[in-house]
């Protein structure tokens, strides 16, 4: 990694609007990936036996299992190798990385000098949001079980090594940057997420 790449992290819970945002610095020409996406990929093959392969239980469960056997910084090194290969044939104003949820992409992140953002948005607006987009590989649950299967994420679980865990609440804390979203208004987001990407770029 060179070192004089502008970094930036995106964090934030389920349906809170990262994604959203990370598309913005993509457009803004950054190249962007996304921590949630390849761990869906691992996901679908680990538990393509299941009618919910990608479910938030089951993406926990692929996460710890990956952080376990390949080590806690599994995923952020595979996403840096993806950036290293597109970075040969493009140049690129940053790299934005999003759906951070472990302490090892955090500190690395800050290491290197870059932004955390955490995108901010109520549980009851996400869960609306989760229901009106599902994904191929989700299941409707009730808001009680949409709560309770993202506290698998939130805080280290017992029973399981806390430097494997995904650890969202880890993420929050160390955000150098917050957006709200918690409004229904799409236009208001895109303009406070666009004045954010300028001061930072």
């Amino acid at each position: 990694m060179k070192e004089d790449v502008r970094i930036v992290g995106i964090g934030g819970m389920p349906r809170s609007g990262k994604d959203t945002l990370a598309e913005l610095f993509i457009k803004a020409g950054y190249y962007g990936i996304s921590f949630g996406d390849v761990l869906r990929d691992f996901a679908r093959k680990r538990h393509s036996d299941k009618p919910d392969p990608i479910s938030i239980t089951n993406m926990t469960e692929t996460s710890n299992w990956l952080r376990e056997t390949r080590g806690p910084d599994v995923i952020l090194q595979e996403v840096l190798h993806q950036y290293e290969q597109a970075s040969k044939t493009k140049s690129y104003e940053g790299l934005v990385l999003y759906s951070v949820r472990a302490p090892a992409e955090v500190d690395w992140i800050l290491a290197c000098g870059g932004e955390l953002v955490w995108v901010e948005a109520s549980d009851e607006v996400r869960y609306q949001r989760n229901a009106m987009h599902q994904r191929q590989g989700e299941a409707a649950v009730s808001f009680d079980e949409f709560k309770r299967q993202e506290a698998l994420q939130w805080k280290p679980q017992p029973g399981v090594p806390i430097e494997i865990q995904m650890n969202i609440s880890y993420v929050k804390e160390h955000a150098t940057r917050t957006l709200e979203n918690n409004e229904g208004d799409l236009e208001t987001f895109l303009r406070n997420a666009k004045a954010l990407i300028d001061q930072i770029s």
